[in-house]
């Protein structure tokens, strides 16, 4: 695998011209835009795109329910990823506001919903499901040869849901989610009783498991979900808890200094997050976090640093959040419609008019570059 990976990125340069992606080198200045996947008033899915003052950019249709966006790290590029069990991968050129190619999943994988370039976008890597051996797998494609699978390692867990990178481009972190789950079964957790959620670090060349961090065993049944990257590459952690409704448990962690620490709360705001959390990102500034809450209506703001809980705001089916660009402040979107910027230390709430975008947004949101 890591032979394949130098001879891919060594020749990178000289393929990208197939499916009309340009090379490693921006061509001009870019600019910050927002990407979702979503659905329409009628119910089609979607994918759409705005500017930071709300504005439509693109608006294209998918073959079926999208989760997370992928952004190309240079240029104006970025894979909408399926669903869970999905099959299907849609790339997108934002400046052509066109879908310019897709990936389908091999036989006997799925994917999980999430994505990750390398530094330079030559490689994308996604989190799949090996459910005829009950295995998470991560499957490496080639961007320059209109995204060739030329690879996959274990994800070394079941049910690897978001992936990153941390800052030396070269270690991937997997949120593996624990579950147990089939397509023809495409919902249903399989496994709750024995689930073994973790938090893998592995060399993104080899697929080599560099660390692996689980909770305590009272929280085992806290499926790890989503992940968002801050300073210093501490990794926090939203998670998914599959236990019994009356109990109480940490929905949020940060690893860091060796260990993966629950960050804790009030027991009413544990409950009003209903158990369930559906994405995290740190702001520009890298010392908040905000975690979305769907079933709880809410948006939950931590310091990055201490892990302190800060504050809730109410936000209908609260989905995905992203960083706005500026120090405190997100970009926060709704499962109902609504687009808002969320300026954290002023406490201002100024939504955003997207008229052409209605309909209902998935749980994520992604910053993306765009052309200026």
């Amino acid at each position: 695998m890591a032979t394949d990976r130098r001879r891919i990125l060594a020749g990178a340069a000289a393929g990208l011209a197939a499916i009309g992606l340009p090379g490693a080198t921006p061509a001009g200045p870019l600019r910050r835009a927002f990407v979702a996947a979503r659905r329409s008033e009628t119910g089609a899915f979607r994918v759409g795109g705005f500017g930071p003052s709300g504005h439509r950019l693109i608006d294209l249709p998918l073959e079926g329910r999208g989760h997370a966006v992928a952004a190309h790290p240079v240029r104006p590029h970025a894979v909408v990823i399926a669903r869970r069990p999905g099959r299907f991968a849609s790339i997108i050129d934002l400046e052509r506001n066109a879908i310019v190619g897709s990936l389908a999943a091999e036989a006997g994988r799925h994917f999980q919903g999430h994505g990750v370039f390398d530094p330079g976008g030559g490689l994308f890597y996604t989190s799949e499901n090996d459910y005829r051996r009950g295995r998470g797998v991560i499957g490496v494609y080639d961007s320059a040869d209109r995204y060739r699978r030329v690879g996959e390692f274990p994800s070394h867990g079941i049910g690897p849901h978001e992936i990153t990178l941390l800052s030396d481009g070269t270690t991937l972190v997997v949120a593996n989610g624990g579950l147990l789950t089939h397509p023809d079964l495409p919902r249903r957790p399989l496994n709750v009783p024995t689930m073994d959620p973790s938090l893998c670090f592995l060399d993104a060349g080899s697929g080599f498991l560099l660390d692996r961090f689980r909770l305590a065993a009272r929280l085992r049944q806290l499926s790890m979900r989503h992940l968002s990257v801050g300073p210093g590459d501490t990794v926090a952690v939203a998670m998914q808890y599959m236990g019994s409704a009356g109990e109480t448990v940490p929905l949020v962690a940060l690893c860091r200094d060796g260990e993966l620490q629950p960050l804790e709360a009030s027991g009413r705001i544990l409950r009003r997050m209903r158990h369930y959390t559906g994405s995290i990102r740190h702001d520009s500034s890298g010392r908040l976090l905000a975690v979305s809450c769907p079933r709880g209506d809410l948006v939950t703001f931590w310091d990055a640093r201490s892990g302190q809980f800060l504050r809730s705001l109410r936000v209908p089916d609260g989905s995905g959040v992203a960083p706005s660009g500026q120090p405190g402040c997100f970009v926060a979107s709704s499962g109902t419609g609504g687009i808002m910027v969320i300026d954290l230390l002023s406490g201002c709430v100024s939504p955003l008019q997207t008229p052409l975008l209605s309909g209902n947004w998935d749980n994520h949101l992604v910053e993306v570059l765009r052309p200026a």
